[in-house]
């Protein structure tokens, strides 16, 4: 790892990662999820310094999942932290475990969809055009590890991305470049004080375990295991931004939409090396209005797989879609109540 950023340096690198990612313009109101903890305090703190420069319009949402016997007074933390800052806060309390259970989720999955989904609703209400979350490069080097433990893709191993869109707002992230040590210098060095989320320490989330457990197992191999997960990171998403440009040029080319749904052409698919096959096959997928969140690497080869073999009549059933070759091609249709 290299040396850790002196405290008073913290800001500077924040500064940097905005500029470089072109994460504000300046003058925007912007959304901060605050949960209490020493990241999201470090956000605020980060971004209130940054107000003038910036021109920014501050609203701290604090997000209660409901899955500790503390968050009355986390929540109760945030609103002084905002009123002593002077800023207006939002705390939004979600149903996580009845959200995961009603669509077959785990905890942690249920708690990001109704966290994010709490944000962009107060996001809307207060004419908010960006979200700010306080994810840190340790937490990116965690989330490597998460998507490779789960069997990710290659975009997988990009992570996090500093910026991303979502339901119509900007997310952006400005302490993707700052570890988890220089956040705990920095409040020192601030004298700002936190609360600490018991959910943080629970073990049946795996995000946890792989901090605990797996990180400090890697060290033993590699100490600088979490640098090389978050460059590992840097270098895929790049890749990504090159394959996925080369894919929308291909898929306009060889998926052409019908009055069902779409169709691949065989010839021009099998003309592509696999890795744009296999991102062709997904944006056509994807256009046909299949349940995306479902779709994996298993689905992609089927489709991929069939453009190759090409046996006119094969059929696949795949999340909420059927594929069935044609003639010249693979025609992909969403799933109707008729067709069941």
């Amino acid at each position: 790892m290299p040396a850790p950023l002196p405290p008073s340096q913290v800001l500077p690198r924040v500064r940097e990662t905005i500029a470089r990612e072109r994460m504000l313009a300046g003058g925007e109101t912007v959304v901060v999820a605050v949960s209490g903890g020493p990241d999201s305090v470090t956000l605020l703190h980060v971004l209130r310094r940054l107000q003038p420069e910036f021109r920014l319009r501050l609203h701290v949402v604090h997000v209660d999942h409901g899955l500790h016997r503390s968050a009355a007074r986390h929540a109760a933390f945030v609103r002084r932290l905002a009123r002593q800052w002077r800023l207006r806060a939002s705390v939004r309390r979600v149903d996580v475990r009845g959200h995961a259970q009603r669509r077959g989720l785990t905890i942690e999955e249920a708690a990001r969809a109704r966290r994010y989904a709490a944000l962009a609703q107060v996001a809307r209400r207060v004419g908010a055009t960006h979200i700010a979350t306080g994810h840190t490069a340790d937490d990116q080097a965690e989330t490597v590890l998460l998507w490779l433990v789960r069997g990710a893709s290659a975009d997988g191993l990009a992570g996090m991305p500093a910026v991303r869109r979502h339901d119509g707002f900007m997310v952006i992230r400005p302490l993707l470049d700052v570890w988890r040590d220089e956040i705990t210098a920095y409040l020192r060095a601030e004298r700002l004080r936190w609360r600490t989320d018991p959910t943080n320490r629970a073990r049946r989330m795996l995000r946890n375990r792989i901090r605990q457990d797996l990180l400090p197992h890697l060290a033993g191999y590699n100490a600088g295991i979490k640098a090389v997960l978050r460059r590992l990171a840097l270098q895929a998403a790049d890749d990504a931004v090159l394959l996925d440009g080369l894919a929308a040029r291909a898929a306009a080319d060889v998926v052409k939409h019908s009055a069902t749904g779409v169709v691949i052409e065989a010839a021009g698919l099998r003309a592509l090396p696999p890795a744009l096959q296999r991102r062709v096959a997904y944006r056509a997928l994807q256009a046909a209005g299949g349940n995306i969140r479902d779709l994996a690497f298993v689905h992609i080869e089927r489709i991929r797989l069939m453009v190759e073999r090409h046996r006119p009549g094969e059929r696949a059933d795949l999340p909420g879609l059927r594929a069935q070759c044609t003639s010249t091609g693979v025609a992909i249709a969403r799933v109707s109540k008729r067709m069941l």
